[in-house]
């Protein structure tokens, strides 16, 4: 059970993640109307998925029982 709510705690972290990309994309176009070069981002994306790689990373390191954890929304 420990490990389905680890999974959707990380499940819970990649969509905030993915929810404040989008917002601050939002907000520099339609707010500002300002248009994003597309190196800018293709590398914006890749930055994105990296986060992404490293809160998946650190979820593997905690279920195996090495290194450091996600911080967790459900304390017991």
């Amino acid at each position: 059970m420990g490990i389905l709510i680890s999974f959707l705690n990380l499940l819970l972290y990649i969509a905030i993640i993915l929810l404040v990309a989008y917002i601050i994309l939002w907000v520099i176009r339609d707010w500002f109307n300002v248009t994003i070069d597309a190196n800018v981002m293709k590398f914006a994306k890749i930055v994105v998925a990296l986060i992404c790689l490293i809160a998946i990373v650190l979820w593997i390191a905690g279920v195996v029982g090495g290194g450091p954890t996600l911080p967790s929304f459900f304390r017991y």
